[in-house]
């Protein structure tokens, strides 16, 4: 499956960017910094990347995720990501990106670690 993003803005100011498919070396992955650094330069400070659909990553798509976390970092952003499922997640293990980049096990967990109200069922 092709690489494809959703975004979506929460309150208070957050965006999520939602993953589907494989994140690889590849044109496709740029989609992923085109929409992150786009966010950021529209003065978006609170990003989180919903991985749930993501059935793929490699060492390019963890290098895109990365880069994007620095970015966010140099302007004052922060950058969570969310719902990665467990082979996905080891490979952030690996690379011990997951002691730099907080984790949370879905988007509304990683919403309301930005203060958003976490919408009751």
């Amino acid at each position: 499956m092709l690489l494809s993003l959703t975004t979506q803005t929460r309150e208070p100011g957050i965006v999520i960017v939602g993953i589907t498919g494989r994140i690889a070396l590849g044109v496709e992955k740029g989609q992923i910094e085109e929409a992150i650094v786009g966010a950021l330069k529209d003065g978006v400070r609170k990003i989180v990347i919903d991985l749930q659909h993501v059935s793929y990553i490699d060492s390019a798509g963890v290098g895109i995720i990365a880069f994007c976390f620095g970015k966010a970092s140099q302007l004052g952003a922060q950058f969570t990501a969310a719902a990665a499922d467990a082979r996905v997640m080891d490979v952030f293990r690996i690379t011990r990106l997951d002691q730099t980049i907080t984790f949370y096990p879905d988007v509304d967990s990683a919403c309301a670690s930005f203060g958003a109200k976490v919408p009751t069922p």
